[in-house]
């Protein structure tokens, strides 16, 4: 390592939101609806009307799974596919049940994944500055090394960091722990990313590109300072689709810095240090 490397740093990243763009909505859940239009429960509903059906009993059992603490289950996506297959009496349909497959695939077809703006160009530049860099997703391996491996952002990291792997997921601050020690994460989920960050003492950046104008214009941890920071902070959680975590709220959902673009973590990283 030469003199202008940075030593020692390391900054976690979630990544769908941040780094990348999954293929679930575009063609995973679309699959799954595919194979769930003509279960027995569906039959009598117009086509859409089951496909809507179908992604809502979804949803409701990723919701009585966190309620009832099971925060990794929460987020096994073939087992809970055929649990709702079995829910709605399409007993056959759970032996075709494959998201890691179906992940694989999808990720060959075109415009389901890509590389968020500026996710290349910061790994590129923190990798370069020496910075040790780790995935920590509440999304498991086998959905998520597939997309990171063929967008061609998989070797920039020394490990991800998933639930099934640690027996936790975010925002527990078990998953953070495992990641080994923090100097940064880079998330854009307030009751995921920087509740869980918080709980475990590393700085949070949050990852907010709709800023108000009285935030667009400052500096990231500027805008971390800024008295209008905690009605944004309770109207994202407001708005959020997580509200599963009653916990969360402006008083622990602090984060360092607020980043409207992935060029401004760098700023924030190397802030102070010659590269």
């Amino acid at each position: 390592m030469s003199k202008d490397q940075v030593p020692q740093l390391t900054v976690g990243f979630d990544l769908d939101g941040v780094l990348m763009r999954n293929p679930f909505e575009t063609c995973v859940i679309p699959r799954l609806q595919d194979l769930l239009q003509s279960a027995p429960a569906l039959a009598a509903l117009e086509p859409e009307a089951a496909r809507a059906e179908a992604r809502r009993q979804v949803g409701l059992e990723w919701r009585r799974r966190m309620t009832v603490g099971d925060e990794v289950g929460a987020y096994d996506w073939d087992g809970i596919y055929c649990a709702v297959a079995e829910s709605l009496g399409a007993h056959d349909a759970v032996e075709e049940i494959d998201v890691a497959a179906w992940v694989r695939e999808c990720c060959q077809a075109d415009g389901h994944i890509a590389a968020l703006p500026g996710a290349q160009d910061l790994l590129t530049r923190l990798s370069a500055a020496g910075v040790r860099l780790v995935v920590i997703s509440n999304g498991f391996a086998i959905y998520q090394r597939p997309v990171l491996d063929a967008l061609g952002l998989l070797d920039f990291f020394d490990t991800v960091v998933t639930p099934e792997a640690v027996g936790a997921a975010k925002p527990s601050a078990a998953i953070f722990r495992a990641a080994g020690r923090l100097d940064y994460f880079v998330g854009d989920t307030l009751e995921h990313d920087v509740l869980g960050a918080g709980r475990a003492g590393v700085p949070a950046l949050w990852m907010k590109p709709d800023l108000p104008a009285s935030l667009a214009t400052l500096s990231p941890r500027a805008r971390a300072a800024h008295p209008d920071l905690p009605g944004l902070v309770e109207s994202t959680l407001l708005a959020s689709a997580h509200s599963a975590y009653q916990t969360a709220d402006a008083s622990n959902c602090r984060p360092h810095a607020v980043v409207n673009h992935l060029s401004e973590v760098a700023d924030v990283v190397l802030d102070g240090v010659r590269v």
